[in-house]
């Protein structure tokens, strides 16, 4: 299985993603590729007004690699969503979550569903 996927949603200005494992500077680097092809998309068309991501599988991450995302965010603050949900498994997680993108308005949830309900305001 891949270790992660990006959608962009044109129709609803919906970033989607999914994130598994645990990453080394390659994975990171392919992924950012895909993320700010995703991001590009979206801002072409109107821009990026949600975002879900899945971390549901997603390891604890090396320094390293959460650095490199950190700035990845960084540089992309203009264009990312406007509200986040995050499935994030464990206090950890959140905790990394929570360091690299404290520059969005985001919240946390333990299932995939009740990020969805917060996210589409079901």
């Amino acid at each position: 299985m891949q270790p992660y996927d990006v959608t962009a949603d044109t129709r609803r200005h919906l970033l989607s993603i999914t994130l598994r494992g645990f990453w080394d500077m390659t994975t990171l680097e392919a992924f950012e590729a895909e993320f700010e092809k995703a991001l590009r998309t979206l801002h072409r068309k109107g821009g990026c007004e949600i975002a879900l991501v899945d971390g549901s599988e997603f390891a604890v991450q090396s320094k390293e690699v959460l650095e490199r995302f950190e700035q990845m965010m960084r540089a992309n603050a203009p264009y990312l969503a406007k509200r986040t949900a995050s499935v994030v498994p464990a206090e950890l997680n959140r905790l990394q979550a929570a360091r690299v993108t404290d520059m969005l308005t985001r919240r946390d949830f333990y299932s995939r569903a009740d990020a969805e309900a917060w996210l589409f305001g079901a």
